[in-house]
């Protein structure tokens, strides 16, 4: 611990720049905070933990004011839904050529396997966009945070040093007057 100083006392305008300084610590405890919420969302193995993230889901799909997000939460069951129709819409139109010719059904089953990876990787991509959103969204967020707090201490800096300002200028021994020597 270090000795206190004359300039500790509860209200001197040193202690209060420390204290207002400390504004770092809490940014990147709230920060981390965030990056602790978005990492929960993340669904785990377990059939607690799948519960969990249907009641999380269902929470999230009844929220008709977006008081919370859900894109985390929904993601996993998007995915899912965006393979199964990845995969169903090809079997479909294969089935659907078949009905109609066989050299239509063979070129349909012979498309079929790119078609349906075309559809996954754009549903992934898709996806993966949104969860990249959701970070920067966080952390623009968590930057405003920063920048809120960085002028609320440069405000309060900002007043002694402005009064010393004005006690320097009303020093007038350093000044020189023109016409004062002959």
């Amino acid at each position: 611990m270090r000795p206190p100083e004359e300039d500790d006392t509860a209200n001197s305008p040193g202690r209060r720049i420390r204290r207002k300084l400390s504004w770092r610590a809490e940014a990147a405890r709230r920060f981390a905070d965030a990056a602790a919420t978005e990492d929960e969302a993340r669904p785990e193995a377990g059939a607690r933990a799948v519960r969990h993230w249907g009641a999380d889901a269902v929470r999230g799909l009844l929220d008709v004011q977006f008081r919370r997000p859900a894109t985390r939460t929904l993601l996993p069951l998007v995915y899912l839904l965006g393979l199964v129709f990845a995969v169903t819409l090809p079997v479909v139109c294969t089935v659907l050529a078949w009905g109609i010719s066989a050299l239509l059904g063979v070129l349909a089953a012979l498309l079929a396997l790119p078609f349906a990876l075309t559809i996954a990787a754009a549903v992934r991509l898709f996806l993966e966009f949104l969860v990249n959103a959701s970070r920067l969204a966080t952390r623009v967020e968590h930057i405003s945070d920063l920048a809120d707090d960085l002028f609320q201490v440069l405000s309060e800096v900002a007043e002694p040093v402005n009064q010393l300002s004005e006690d320097v200028r009303a020093v007038q021994f350093w000044r020189f007057r023109r016409g004062s020597r002959k």
